[in-house]
C-alpha cells in the first residue's frame, strides 16, 4: 500500500466538504431524509458517521453509473479522527447483481442507496448517506483548472483516445488526466488504478489550493453543479464543514481495502477477493494504528 500524505487527505476533506455546500441545490432535490435524524443528533449521540464517496459515469444529472472509485468516508466524532478506505472496483460481491460479481455495478443497476448497504455490509457499519462525482465533468473542470502537474508512474498509449503518455512528471489535460487515472493493466490492475486515482485527487487538490486557482472557482460552479449530487441535507452539510478535526493531518487516514488480485480462468473476469473477517474490522484496526500492506499481483 502507498499511502497518502496526510497533509493531502486533510486537503481532500476540505475539498469534499467545499463540493457538498456548492452542491446545496442538488442535495435539497436529492435528499428524501427530511424528517430523518440529523448528523448533529447522531454525533451528540455517539454515534460514527459515514459517508460512500463514488466517482462514476453518467449523463448530467444522473447519480447512476458504474462506479470506478468507491471511497467510505468514516468519521469517529468521539475521538476526533476520520478514515478513507479506498475500495477497488473489481471487489467480488457474494451475491452477483445482473450476472456481475463487481462491486462497481452496483450503483449501475441498483442506485447510490443499495451501494450504501453493499459497501456498509461488506465493512460492518452503518452507510446511509452518499456523494457521486461525474467523472465526465471532472475532465473540464481540470481543462478549466489550467490543468494538472502528475508523477506518472506508466507509459500509456492509448490510440483511441488520443493519449500518449511517458513516465515521469507531466503537465497533463483533461483527458490525459483521466485516461491515466483509470488506465488499468497488469500485473496490479485494478490496485494499479486505486493508487493512480489516489495520484490524481492529490494533484487536483494540489492544483485547487494555489490562490491564483481558488480565483478560478466561481467558473467551476456550472459544471459542479451538474456533476455533483448528494443525499446530505443543508443542515447535515454545514454541520460537517464545522468539523474542524477533520483537517487536522494527525487525525486522517487512509487505506486500501485489503485483498488478493484474482483472475478467473474459466471468464477471465479479474477481481479482488476480500477476506470478510479483516474487512468488517478494517476502519477499527487503522484508527489503532495498523496499516495493510496490499499485494498487487493478481
Amino acid at each position: 500500500m502507498k499511502k497518502t500524505p496526510n497533509k493531502t487527505i486533510g486537503l481532500l476533506l476540505l475539498m469534499l466538504l467545499a463540493l457538498f455546500l456548492l452542491s446545496i441545490d442538488r442535495s435539497m432535490l436529492l435528499s428524501k431524509r427530511i424528517f430523518a435524524e440529523s448528523i448533529e443528533q447522531k454525533v451528540d449521540r455517539g454515534r460514527d458517521i459515514n459517508i460512500l464517496l463514488m466517482g462514476i459515469d453518467a449523463r448530467p444529472g444522473e447519480t447512476t453509473g458504474r462506479s470506478d472509485t468507491m471511497i467510505l468516508l468514516s468519521i469517529h466524532p468521539s475521538i476526533q479522527k476520520a478514515v478513507l478506505i479506498w475500495i477497488p472496483r473489481d471487489t467480488r460481491l457474494d451475491t452477483p447483481i445482473k450476472g456481475s460479481y463487481k462491486i462497481n455495478i452496483v450503483n449501475f443497476y441498483k442506485g447510490p442507496e443499495k451501494a450504501c448497504e453493499v459497501v456498509g455490509k461488506l465493512l460492518a457499519v452503518d452507510v446511509n448517506y452518499y456523494m457521486t462525482v461525474n467523472f465526465n465533468g471532472f475532465e473540464k473542470i481540470i481543462d478549466q483548472l489550467g490543468g494538472l502537474d502528475m508523477d506518472v508512474d506508466i507509459n500509456l498509449y492509448s490510440a483511441r483516445s488520443n493519449v500518449y503518455l511517458h513516465k515521469g512528471r507531466q503537465h497533463l489535460n483533461g483527458k490525459e488526466a483521466l485516461k491515466y487515472a483509470r488506465f488499468r493493466t497488469l500485473p496490479n490492475a485494478d490496485i494499479g488504478r486505486t493508487q493512480r486515482q489516489q495520484r490524481l485527487m492529490t494533484a487536483l487538490i494540489e492544483r485547487i489550493s494555489q490562490p491564483s486557482v481558488m480565483l478560478k472557482i466561481p467558473v467551476l460552479l456550472p459544471e459542479l453543479s451538474k456533476n455533483v449530487a448528494t443525499n446530505l441535507s443543508v443542515k447535515d452539510l454545514i454541520y460537517l464543514s464545522q468539523m474542524g478535526y477533520l483537517l487536522d493531518t494527525n487525525n486522517t487516514y487512509t487505506q486500501t481495502l485489503p485483498g488478493t488480485g484474482y483472475i478467473d480462468r474459466y471468464s477471465g473476469a479479474s477481481y479482488w477477493i476480500v477476506d470478510r473477517q479483516v474487512a468488517a474490522s478494517v476502519i477499527r484496526s487503522v484508527l489503532n494504528g495498523h496499516r495493510y500492506e496490499v499485494q498487487e499481483n493478481p
